[in-house]
């Protein structure tokens, strides 16, 4: 048995208890008990909820990472499937959820039947799983123009998943993704059909003509990736909770207009915002002023540019005569 040992030092101080043989072997061991727990704690912790998310995640993506990949409805309307699993694993999404958390039925292989007949249906069922998490977004968009329009069955407003893909949901706060966001609104606000049905005006023709969407434009062909400096559609009149400019809420409601544009200008005068056009072409009837100083810059700069050429070529011409002239015998 190990003998405990208690004693003085040579400078004649009390020494504390020692140990020897197996003792001495327990008690580094005891040492070490907290840094094994600790050990074994971060290791269980790693293969725990995050470990299966991955492995549940991996067994869908095994399938739905096939290009290519299309679910036809029975509307013969198709849906495309495929997931990009590097953009899914960088998204919200794919870090903190698992695919059966938005598709729980889709657990079983073979998948279910579908309940939905149209793509319309599928985007509604789509919405209601968003809605679960993303309450207060789902809240704003039912107090928009979009959400009342849903409200009253118009079939073709723009749901969560017109906007936004659920698998690449990262893309959101990218430069690209803000650049886009014209083309985006343009998918329904340049549609010919959608402007005579609901009477819209070509806002996106306007904006695309005007200094904001100009230099949208120019940094989406130039730096694709880095966010364009200019205003874009959410910018002014919000991202999920769009109203109409006559609601007193609206953020381009006359009333809070100049406010609107102090986000960009914020030395901005009274009148700043007068200057606008409202998205309207210009004409007779909207800006005036600034119709007449577009047709005056129409018929003067073609003039000026002509008169250069004409000038150029009398030049040339009197030029071409001396030279052949001085060559005579």
């Amino acid at each position: 048995m190990p003998v405990r040992q208690i004693g003085r030092s040579p400078d004649g101080r009390t020494r504390g208890p020692s140990y020897s043989g197996e003792r001495v072997q327990q008690v580094r061991f005891v040492r070490f008990v907290p840094l094994i727990l600790a050990a074994a704690a971060v290791i269980l912790l790693a293969g725990g909820p995050a470990g299966a998310q991955n492995s549940d995640n991996e067994a869908c993506l095994a399938c739905h990472t096939a290009p290519g990949m299309n679910l036809t409805l029975p509307s013969t309307e198709v849906v495309s499937v495929t997931i990009d699993p590097k953009r899914f694993a960088a998204s919200p999404h794919g870090k903190a959820l698992t695919c059966a958390t938005c598709h729980p039925a889709n657990v079983e292989i073979p998948h279910p039947a579908l309940t939905v007949k149209t793509l319309r249906e599928f985007q509604k069922q789509a919405t209601a799983v968003c809605q679960t998490c993303h309450a207060d977004r789902a809240e704003q968009f039912s107090q928009s123009v979009h959400g009342r329009a849903v409200r009253m069955g118009f079939d073709d407003v723009p749901l969560c998943t017109s906007c936004h893909n659920p698998h690449d949901a990262a893309r959101v706060t990218s430069g690209a993704y803000r650049n886009n966001i014209p083309q985006m609104c343009g998918t329904c606000h340049a549609a010919a059909r959608i402007i005579e049905k609901y009477g819209l005006r070509p806002v996106y023709e306007s904006y695309s003509q005007e200094f904001h969407g100009v230099t949208t434009t120019l940094y989406k062909l130039t730096t694709p990736a880095g966010p364009a400096p200019a205003a874009v559609c959410t910018d002014c009149h919000g991202e999920h909770d769009i109203r109409a400019a006559s609601d007193p809420a609206s953020r381009v409601n006359q009333a809070n207009l100049l406010t609107t544009c102090r986000q960009c200008h914020p030395t901005a005068g009274q009148y700043f915002a007068a200057a606008w056009t409202e998205h309207k072409t210009p004409g007779p009837g909207a800006a005036p002023l600034v119709w007449y100083v577009q047709i005056f810059y129409s018929v003067l700069i073609p003039s000026v540019v002509g008169f250069l050429i004409v000038l150029t070529v009398l030049d040339l011409s009197r030029w071409a005569t001396d030279r052949l002239r001085g060559t005579r015998p």
